[in-house]
């Protein structure tokens, strides 16, 4: 049979593959036939990442029910939260928030989904984020607030 884990040149599995483009049945497929869910690619990005960056919350909800860590940071200390905040899917940051996403975790810049949310524009994330417990007096190493995004 065929590696299900094999990675190409850029550290990108068939399940990442499958997870972006929110193909949930192939997803769960790859899954039963042994893909690792939490393989991450060079920059540390996992197939729960590409998911929550593109929308695709079908298959974020079953990629946490098959063992995706949902604190996972990769190599810039991102998180799918992160990802999700930054791209605008309030009903992805929701659902990572359920399912145990921390709000106030901080990438190794110390930005957290707040601030991202508030740098890429997305009002009702930053309102979720805020009504979830994010804390808007935190600063990155500059010194800046989620304010000053």
């Amino acid at each position: 049979g065929a590696e299900v884990n094999l990675q190409n040149s850029a550290g990108w599995t068939a399940l990442v593959f499958a997870a972006a483009a929110g193909q949930e049945r192939v997803v769960d497929l790859l899954i039963r036939r042994g893909a690792e869910v939490n393989l991450q690619n060079s920059a540390g990005w996992t197939a729960l990442v590409f998911a929550a960056a593109a929308g695709q919350e079908r298959v974020v909800d079953l990629l946490i029910r098959r063992g995706a860590e949902v604190n996972l940071q990769d190599s810039d200390g991102f998180t799918a939260l992160m990802d999700a905040a930054c791209t605008g899917h309030e009903r992805v940051v929701e659902l990572l928030l359920q399912r145990g996403a921390e709000v106030n975790i901080h990438s190794s810049k110390s930005r957290t989904a707040l601030m991202v949310a508030a740098r890429c524009g997305h009002e009702l994330v930053v309102e979720l984020l805020l009504q979830r417990g994010a804390d808007a007096d935190l600063q990155t190493n500059g010194g800046d607030t989620a304010l000053m995004a």
